[in-house]
């Protein structure tokens, strides 16, 4: 049975697995800092195995950006990384964050334009080579 839950007791390696079966890196440390400081995430579980994932970070008041948005490769197309945005932007909305940001691959433009955001320019720089 598929379930979301928001900010549950979730294992770092958990997140890192479903980081790998999508081909992104794992960084296994990261995660290990990142969930405590996390605004909130989304858990997307199908009985107890986790099959997405989408975090966000906020100053919890003007900004807020959707990060890792991820889906196991045998569970995408079923409407699960939609729900998961639908109750991230519901959230972030009755909460009364003024804006929300995404990064994202021009493939996938079409994903996020259907919730509203509008393409605009950015940038992004790596300071290191994660695992």
């Amino acid at each position: 049975m598929i379930t979301y839950e928001i900010s549950c007791p979730i294992e770092p390696k958990q997140i890192v697995e479903l980081r790998n079966s999508v081909g992104w890196n794992g960084l296994t440390d990261w995660y290990e800092k990142s969930l405590k400081n996390s605004y909130f995430y989304i858990c997307c579980f199908d009985d107890k195995e986790l099959i997405g994932f989408l975090d966000v970070v906020s100053n919890g008041v003007t900004d807020s950006y959707i990060q890792d948005v991820i889906v196991k490769p045998e569970y995408q197309c079923r409407g699960i990384g939609t729900r998961m945005m639908e109750m991230a932007i519901e959230k972030l909305k009755a909460d009364k964050i003024y804006a929300i940001s995404v990064l994202f691959e021009e493939r996938l433009a079409k994903f996020y334009r259907k919730f509203g955001f509008h393409i605009m320019q950015a940038g992004q720089m790596e300071t290191y080579k994660a695992d």
